[in-house]
């Protein structure tokens, strides 16, 4: 099965499709395929921020179509040790200037850690917090988590929340539960 085909399944269930790449290649590689997830109808893929001045030309294959390109700024995996080590920044600080290239360079949204939703409070554009885990739902894979309702109220666009519903007993009634705390 290819691309598009395996593509068009999910898009029967009526749910945005998002290609989780990290791209971070160069202008005319990162073009290349974005032009070839704009054609299978993707709706959402992501490029590190880190790229910056190679973003804007790769982001023009997006033009005319549905599909947004969010600029990654710092993975959940990381901590404020760690941007302090490789950024010489704090964890919010690090986040608010990648969000700030990847906006400037043309990125449609940006991905973040939840817990620095505040940093980058002023920014008007799609914030996607991935890691988000409610009180009751454990586990050390991310560094930075964030509770859904806490997600929401400080302003998060899309939560990325699959481990606490597809690694529960039960899918469908920790989706309820997650969408009840969100409310």
């Amino acid at each position: 099965m290819g691309l598009k085909a395996a593509i068009k399944q999910v898009q029967q269930f009526g749910r945005p499709v998002f290609a989780d790449l990290k791209m971070w290649n160069g202008t005319r590689t990162m073009a290349s395929v974005i032009r070839n997830l704009v054609d299978a109808g993707v709706d959402y893929l992501n490029v590190y921020a880190l790229a910056d001045s190679l973003l804007p030309e790769a982001i023009k294959a997006t033009e005319g179509s549905k599909t947004k390109v969010l600029g990654l700024t710092v993975l959940t995996h990381f901590s404020e040790d760690y941007c302090q080590k490789h950024f010489r920044r704090s964890l919010p600080e690090t986040v608010s200037h990648f969000a700030k290239v990847a906006v400037l360079a043309g990125c449609h949204g940006i991905i973040l850690p939840g817990t620095t939703l505040e940093a980058v409070a002023d920014l008007d554009t799609i914030k996607v917090v991935p890691g988000v885990r409610p009180a009751w739902y454990k586990d050390t894979r991310h560094e930075e988590e964030v509770e859904p309702r806490v997600a929401v109220e400080k302003g998060a666009n899309i939560l990325v929340c699959g481990s606490p519903i597809m690694k529960s007993g039960n899918p469908v009634e920790s989706l309820r539960r997650i969408l009840a705390e969100m409310k």
